[in-house]
């Protein structure tokens, strides 16, 4: 929050003290990215919740990682962010990774990037019912919330790295032929198939 301060900053801080609300918006064009006014902002010990209005047909992307749509869907939708290594998932079912961050894409207004720095496990919801929002209700924590002005797509996914980190570097054993698969019995099932590798002449460097 406190950049947001800064006269520097693309982005502005707003709020009011009761009921407690807060609103960012871009300063080159006034455009309100995140505005918690139309819902009561609820912080106990094991329940956090946190909604923000959205405009209209919002092109959405992030929150995961999931089985469903790249874009998405903003009628009546719930990502569960709970990690989870299953195998065969539907559409629409959460899986390996947590990652509460999205991409706001508005065109010619700019795009900007939400992250909310949280190992808890949440729902996030997305509904255009009445009023378009997205919902955040997490099991405790607390709002650590970072604004990715952007404002480009590319400009919020360097920006989200910086908080993040960026990737190591694969280590030289890694850009080999690699065989897995799911549903390993033990590790004599492993060492079959690497021996009929070998004998079908097939390169394996890892297994």
């Amino acid at each position: 929050m406190n950049n947001c301060e800064s006269a520097s900053s693309e982005l502005a801080f707003s709020w009011t003290n009761n009921p407690f609300t807060f609103a960012i918006t871009r300063r080159s064009n006034n455009e309100t990215l995140f505005d918690t006014s139309a819902a009561p902002f609820v912080f106990e010990d094991q329940y956090l919740r946190l909604r923000t209005a959205l405009p209209d047909s919002p092109n959405l992307y992030g929150i995961g990682e999931h089985t469903d749509p790249f874009q998405l869907n903003t009628t009546n939708y719930t990502s569960t962010l709970w990690n989870r290594d299953a195998y065969g998932t539907p559409p629409g079912t959460n899986l390996y990774g947590s990652h509460p961050v999205y991409f706001d894409h508005r065109g010619e207004k700019g795009t900007h990037g939400v992250f909310l720095a949280s190992s808890a496990g949440m729902d996030i919801k997305i509904d255009d019912s009445d009023d378009t929002y997205l919902e955040y209700n997490a099991l405790g924590g607390i709002v650590d919330l970072y604004f990715l002005a952007g404002p480009n797509p590319k400009d919020v996914a360097v920006q989200y790295s910086a908080l993040s980190g960026l990737p190591a570097m694969m280590p030289y054993w890694g850009f080999g032929s690699h065989q897995c698969k799911y549903g390993y019995r033990d590790v004599w099932e492993v060492a079959e198939v690497v021996a009929n590798y070998s004998t079908a002449e097939i390169p394996l460097e890892v297994s």
